[in-house]
């Protein structure tokens, strides 16, 4: 056990606001990151651990698979530090082969498996992996993809109804819902499994050593992979037992995908450090969704704002459908949350604790996060207060000298479970980790009280007449208009104003504005300069593969 580097001064102001049961400063275990696995394998054996349309695999059944996949690659040559590749669907494949990997001492990398076969030559040269594992149905764009990179020795492929129960892995196949492609060339991913599970036994430092890459999305360059050693992730899911050590959390779901650092890491790492049951879904449908928090009783659950509003118009949709009154607790990340959906949210999850936080896949994620406390008085918009051994301050850009509270700039933290660098990019790595301190790029304020609200990344500043404006705190004000479902800001290039405000809205279903009354909402509701000059109405907004809003994408929309 140790301690953090640095110590949390006792006068942070967001302390006052911690539950007085919760510890500012704890022990961090220095183990591998399969350590919780491996202990609920062996104190409850038989409790279920993963739960996929039907199959059950308990714990010692899932160290099992996951011993077993680690000794295969070892038997195939798979040194400490090589890289695989995991195409990664929610299944059980995925994360057998992400533990595996890990037990073998290589470096899994779960990437998006609906990446292009251009796109993927990007990943399969930066990372240089010796194996690949693909679901059969994206086997062509992996396999057209490795003619560029010829130290790829084998793919693995696997079928997402493999581990379906007999019967309906049958009917899925006979009535079209799910097909086998043949995958020429490719090992079965049972057939690679089907060996002992006596692997060799790595030393690991868990410090130093890399358990995980995770490839942040691009936006505004090329993708760059980031670092995070065992003692990150395991810094971090030990300030997640902590932050929620009061709340009964023994299932939760597993939709985010685990290429995404939400679902690899808090997700995955989280419910097998309480011996807990995983739901697994490789999408998301919200139908499907809440059926199965309804017949598993799902009492943690892991989303995104773009899911949370699927549920709210499911059940305006659907007003008979029973409540999700199991769930306990109920966490949101990725951005910000509206004040509708929140409210409402609360009307078909009535028993939980409604949880948003912050972070990135460079902080593993959770870094700042609401606390699960009823004393604790949510402030829309916010993100809560920082956590466990996590510092986090706003500077100044020009200065980089700390700001007092309610001023705007931008979040620097430090924490455990801050990254160790990004994959073969020293430069870019030194431009944002300085002194132990993670520079964020993200803009935001703290309250008094310490609260921290985020208002957007440093590109997405809009600049009005050598006036800064944050974007997220113009849609937060739109946000709030009972017409609009959806809203994004952006600056565009104007010769009057250098940048001029411009909202992209989608209005709800059955409902008429025009520009006017979208710039009439505002007048009143903040300052002059920061009132929209001009609105544009959208069917829908560009979304990433977590339901991020691409700013960048509308912004590029208007240099055509």
């Amino acid at each position: 056990m140790s301690k953090a580097e640095y110590y949390v001064p006792d006068n942070k102001p967001w302390f006052k606001l911690y539950d007085e049961s919760v510890e500012r400063h704890i022990d961090y275990l220095e183990e591998p990151l399969y350590y919780f696995l491996d202990k609920a394998a062996k104190e409850h054996p038989e409790n279920i651990a993963l739960s996929y349309f039907g199959t059950e695999i308990n714990y010692r059944g899932y160290k099992d698979m996951v011993d077993r996949f680690a000794h295969a690659l070892q038997n195939a040559g798979i040194h400490k530090g090589d890289r695989v590749i995991i195409m990664a669907v929610n299944c059980p494949q995925a994360v057998v082969g992400i533990y595996g990997t890990i037990k073998a001492g290589a470096i899994p990398i779960p990437l998006n498996p609906l990446y292009t076969a251009k796109e993927l030559e990007y990943f399969f040269k930066d990372l240089e992996p010796r194996i690949v594992i693909t679901p059969d149905n994206f086997f062509a764009n992996v396999s057209e993809a490795a003619k560029v990179t010829p130290q790829i020795e084998k793919i693995i492929s696997t079928n997402l109804s493999d581990y379906f129960p007999t019967i309906k892995k049958h009917l899925a196949r006979l009535l079209g819902k799910i097909k086998v492609i043949e995958c020429e060339g490719a090992i079965d991913f049972k057939e690679f499994i089907d060996i002992s599970p006596e692997y060799k036994e790595i030393p690991i430092n868990p410090k130093e050593d890399v358990s995980l890459i995770v490839y942040t999305g691009g936006t505004t360059g090329e993708p760059k992979g980031v670092m995070l050693t065992h003692y990150n992730i395991m810094a971090n899911i030990l300030d997640f037992e902590e932050w929620f050590k009061n709340i009964t959390v023994n299932s939760c779901l597993l939709v985010v995908p685990l290429f995404h650092i939400y679902g690899s890491g808090p997700v995955m790492n989280f419910i097998a450090a309480r011996a807990g049951k995983t739901i697994m879904l490789p999408k998301f449908n919200t139908k499907e969704t809440v059926k199965e928090l309804l017949k598993h009783k799902v009492n943690g659950l892991f989303c995104v704002p773009a899911m949370y509003a699927a549920f709210v118009k499911y059940y305006q949709d659907n007003p008979n459908e029973p409540k999700l009154t199991d769930v306990t607790f109920c966490a949101s990340g990725s951005t910000s949350i509206s004040s509708y959906v929140w409210q409402n949210l609360q009307k078909i999850i009535p028993n939980a604790f409604l949880i948003e936080g912050y972070g990135s896949s460079e902080t593993c994620p959770g870094v700042i996060m609401d606390p699960a406390d009823n004393k604790y008085e949510k402030r829309m918009n916010s993100v809560g207060i920082p956590m466990c051994d996590v510092d986090a301050k706003i500077i100044d850009f020009n200065t980089r000298e700390e700001l007092p509270p309610e001023n705007s700039g931008e979040i620097i933290v430090r924490s455990p479970s801050i990254f160790k660098g990004y994959w073969r990019k020293p430069e870019k790595t030194n431009n944002v980790l300085k002194d132990g301190w993670f520079y964020t790029n993200d803009i935001g304020r703290m309250d008094k009280d310490g609260i921290f609200y985020i208002e957007g990344r440093r590109d997405d500043m809009i600049n009005v007449r050598s006036e800064k404006v944050w974007p997220r705190e113009v849609e937060a004000i739109l946000e709030q208009n009972p017409k609009v479902l959806d809203v994004a800001v952006i600056g565009v290039q104007s010769d009057y104003y250098g940048q001029a405000i411009k909202a992209c809205i989608v209005l709800k279903q059955g409902f008429e504005s025009s520009e006017k009354d979208i710039i009439d909402y505002c007048k009143d509701k903040i300052a002059p300069h920061k009132v929209p000059h001009m609105v544009e109405f959208f069917k829908e907004l560009p979304k990433s593969n977590l339901g991020k809003t691409l700013h960048s994408q509308l912004r590029k929309r208007e240099t055509k």
